[in-house]
């Protein structure tokens, strides 16, 4: 089995150190800034963020899924990843390079930016990757060239806490301008997207808890008929599968980088029992789930 230099939820981005260009910290995962060339052997197979993450994708592509939706990412462009997202990256061109900012809930409250904060987590569903133009990547990277300055001289500047939040609040703002389009765009959703949007914003916080699709339509005051027929045609799959693929994935992501035994992990996503956890995974993943762990 994999070894990787962190438990599951430590700090965040969880990096072997030895596989990125630059690393630079503030207050320990209060804020971080790494530059890095993106490959599937610098993540564990499944990867759950804690934070939150901007990653600028400066050259090359990645294939890679987050949270189940399949994208391919093409320089210039950003990636916006948030606590409990799921990250998978199935390939990476040789030529890849980022740079990623990364920050948890302590800084994102003290950048009191509460109207972005929902309106870029809503886009963020959304749309988790996006282009950028030319001159959007220059702005963009001057802003991270600025933070990494501004972090290398945090041992004798005692004002690089207050420097860096209204920085990193001045990129998100600039950000924010740059995605206008994508707001407008997720306030213009029809009815069968928005409740399509508002069932997968239950299921991320909830398929650990509840795994019947009744439950989900009584939150969103819709037939469970209804919202059957609505996902399945907005998305070409059945709720119920969505469901199972999101606790499928979550056990994964706990087998992969946990230290967690399978019972605990039975008991996290909460099934009855071991026994009834074992079943549902070799149902859905074809092998049991100490299978999987022995194979990664």
């Amino acid at each position: 089995m994999k070894k990787y230099p962190h438990p599951y939820n430590s700090h965040i981005p969880i990096f072997n150190t030895d596989k990125v260009d630059s690393i630079l910290t503030l207050d320990n995962d209060y804020f971080q800034v790494v530059e890095y060339q993106p490959n599937k052997n610098i993540f564990p197979e499944y990867f759950r963020i804690d934070h939150y993450a901007v990653e600028i994708l400066l050259e090359g592509e990645m294939l890679c899924s987050i949270n189940l939706h399949r994208l391919q990412a093409k320089a210039p462009c950003v990636i916006t990843l948030l606590p409990d997202f799921v990250l998978h990256v199935d390939s990476a061109s040789e030529n890849c390079k980022a740079l990623i900012l990364a920050h948890n809930d302590k800084f994102a409250d003290d950048l009191q930016m509460s109207d972005y904060s929902y309106r870029a987590k809503q886009a963020a569903i959304a749309y988790p990757c996006n282009e950028l133009k030319e001159e959007q990547l220059q702005t963009t990277v001057q802003y991270f060239r600025l933070l990494q300055n501004i972090l290398r001289q945090q041992t004798y500047n005692p004002n690089t806490h207050d420097c860096t939040l209204k920085l990193t609040c001045s990129l998100f703002h600039y950000l924010q301008g740059s995605f206008y389009e994508l707001y407008q765009r997720q306030e213009a959703l029809s009815r069968a997207e928005q409740l399509t949007s508002d069932f997968f914003g239950l299921v991320e916080h909830n398929y650990f808890i509840h795994k019947n699709i009744t439950w989900y339509a009584e939150q969103l005051y819709v037939t469970p008929k209804y919202l059957a027929n609505v996902i399945k045609k907005t998305t070409g799959k059945p709720a119920g599968s969505w469901l199972n693929d999101y606790i499928i994935l979550r056990a994964k992501t706990l087998l992969s980088t946990s230290r967690l035994s399978v019972q605990q992990i039975s008991d996290k996503l909460g099934f009855k029992n071991q026994s009834h956890f074992g079943t549902f995974f070799r149902r859905i993943a074809g092998k049991s789930p100490m299978a999987f762990r022995k194979h990664l």
